[in-house]
C-alpha cells in the first residue's frame, strides 16, 4: 500500500475525525415537554421551581446572566435546590457588583450558560415555574438562550410579585425583602439579592400564605392571585 497519501487527502480524513468527535461529544439541547395542572388540582400536588437570576445589569440584550438559583418544591417539602455562577465573558459593573456581592473574581472559572443550561432544563422539567418580577428573569434566560442557539423552555411561569400585590394591596412594596418581613422569615444562613436565597424566601412566604387560606387548597388559588401565565420567548 501506498503510504504517501496526498496532503489534500490527509487534510480532509483529519477533519473530518475533529468533525465527528465534536459531533459526537455535542448533544443537542431539547426542552422537556411541559404540561399545565389543572386549576382543581390541589396545591400540595403540583411540583413548583421558583427560580431567580442576577445578572450583569437590566438589559437582556447588552447585559448577561451571573448567577441561576433554583428551589424545587412539592407539598410543602422542599425536593433540592441547585444554584448556577456563571461565566459572563464581560464586565460586571461595580454598582450591580454592590447589589449581589457576585465578583468578576468569582466568576472567572465558572461555566458560561450554554454550559449550564442542560442542568437547568433538567432541574426545571415538569415543573411549574414561579419567580418575583418574573419578566425580567423570563426575558434574560429567553435572551440567553437565544444567543446561545439554544430552545427556550416550555415551562409556564407565574409571576409572585403580581400575586403578592393581589394577596396583599394595602402593603406600600412588595419586595423580597418585605416578604422577609410580613411573614417573620428567618434569614439564618440566607443573603437577599442571592438567586438561590431569593427563590427560598419566595417559596416561604407563598407556603405560609397557602397554609393560612386553606386546609387543602387548589392551583386555582394560585393562578388567579398571579394572573397572566407567562412563557418564554420563541415558545
Amino acid at each position: 500500500m501506498n503510504r504517501n497519501l496526498p496532503r489534500h487527502i490527509v487534510w480532509i480524513c483529519s477533519f473530518l475525525v475533529m468533525f465527528s468527535a465534536g459531533a459526537a461529544d455535542s448533544t443537542p439541547v431539547v426542552p422537556h415537554p411541559f404540561r399545565m395542572p389543572t386549576a382543581n388540582t390541589q396545591f400540595k400536588n403540583v411540583t413548583f421551581v421558583i427560580f431567580d437570576t442576577e445578572t450583569t445589569g437590566f438589559s437582556p440584550a447588552n447585559d448577561r446572566i451571573v448567577e441561576v438559583g433554583a428551589v424545587k418544591v412539592r407539598d410543602g417539602r422542599k425536593l433540592g435546590e441547585k444554584t448556577w455562577l456563571i461565566n459572563p465573558q464581560r464586565y460586571i459593573p461595580w454598582y450591580v457588583q454592590k447589589v449581589h456581592n457576585i465578583s468578576p473574581e468569582m466568576l472567572k472559572d465558572c461555566p458560561t450558560f450554554a454550559d449550564i443550561y442542560p442542568e437547568f432544563l433538567e432541574f426545571i422539567d415538569g415543573a411549574v415555574l414561579i419567580a418575583h418580577n418574573a419578566p425580567f428573569d423570563v426575558r434574560f434566560i429567553s435572551a440567553e438562550a437565544k444567543r446561545n442557539d439554544m430552545p427556550p423552555p416550555k415551562n409556564a411561569v407565574l409571576d409572585s410579585l403580581v400575586l403578592f400585590r393581589t394577596w396583599y394591596p394595602e402593603l406600600k412594596s412588595h419586595t423580597v425583602s418585605d416578604l422577609i418581613d410580613l411573614f417573620e422569615i428567618s434569614t439564618d444562613g440566607l443573603q437577599a439579592h442571592r438567586a438561590t436565597d431569593d427563590s427560598l424566601f419566595v417559596y416561604y412566604a407563598i407556603q405560609k400564605e397557602m397554609d393560612r387560606r386553606s386546609d387543602q387548597p387548589r392551583f386555582s388559588e394560585l393562578l388567579e392571585g398571579a394572573g397572566k401565565v407567562l412563557r418564554f420567548a420563541g415558545e
